[in-house]
């Protein structure tokens, strides 16, 4: 900025030298002042946009906050910076975690629309998609959505957890080659609880997403998710 200001300065300077009449020169006033008061107002508005920001993260990063406050919080951030697709993943599973389907199925589609190179995050959201048509009791289409994710992912970890809830895998399997890597726990055993919940397997569910929880990686969104779950499981039948 600093620099930028002193470049312009410099070219202010010389064209001031070439200002030749009265109404030339109070012309130029007039610019440069009209110019300077549109500096300082873009200069507040970045200030104010930055303590927004500060303060939608801080929301988001409380281990306090609840689903809904993450997720106002997440969908105001979005507002701000549509492009992200951090932000984007955080409000699919918050979503999810609230029960709110369609709202984070839109999400996933204008998460996997994005042009991005195939990473673990994305292949993820892919095994999420499914799990909730399976919670909303279209099986036939959690069947085909997980038989096209097969037909465009290549890495092995994330297709034997598709295999695993197409039944072409053990738990053990499954188990066995997460070993003992969190990052592979917290991802297989949040997906299969959540399996597991859609299909009315609730006790089953509640001992993966206990598992997944025991990867301690707190900080991940599967962790809040799976934590999410168990709550709105442990609540009695209305």
């Amino acid at each position: 900025f600093y620099l930028a200001k002193a470049q312009l300065d410099q070219l202010q300077k010389r064209r001031r030298m070439l200002l030749k009449s009265e109404p030339q020169w109070n012309k130029y006033k007039t610019e440069i002042k009209e110019f300077d008061r549109k500096v300082k107002d873009g200069q507040k508005a970045k200030a104010e946009g930055a303590e927004q920001m500060a303060a939608l993260y801080l929301k988001i990063a409380d281990t306090t906050a609840g689903i809904n406050d993450k997720l106002q919080a997440l969908e105001k951030t979005h507002e701000i910076l549509p492009d992200n697709r951090s932000i984007l993943t955080a409000m699919i599973y918050y979503s999810a975690a609230d029960e709110n389907w369609s709202q984070s199925l839109a999400y996933i589609q204008a998460l996997l629309q994005t042009k991005a190179r195939q990473n673990a995050r994305r292949m993820g959201i892919g095994l999420l998609e499914a799990c909730i048509l399976n919670y909303e009791g279209k099986d036939q289409k959690a069947r085909q959505a997980l038989e096209e994710y097969e037909r465009r992912t290549r890495d092995p970890w994330f297709l034997t957890i598709s295999e695993y809830l197409l039944g072409k895998q053990t738990d053990k399997a499954l188990k066995d080659m997460a070993a003992e890597s969190p990052e592979r726990l917290i991802t297989a055993y949040t997906i299969m609880g959540f399996w597991d919940e859609g299909s009315g397997e609730k006790k089953r569910a509640v001992r993966h997403y206990r598992e997944a929880m025991g990867s301690f990686l707190d900080d991940w969104l599967e962790y809040d998710f799976a934590r999410e779950r168990i709550s709105r499981l442990k609540e009695p039948a209305k």
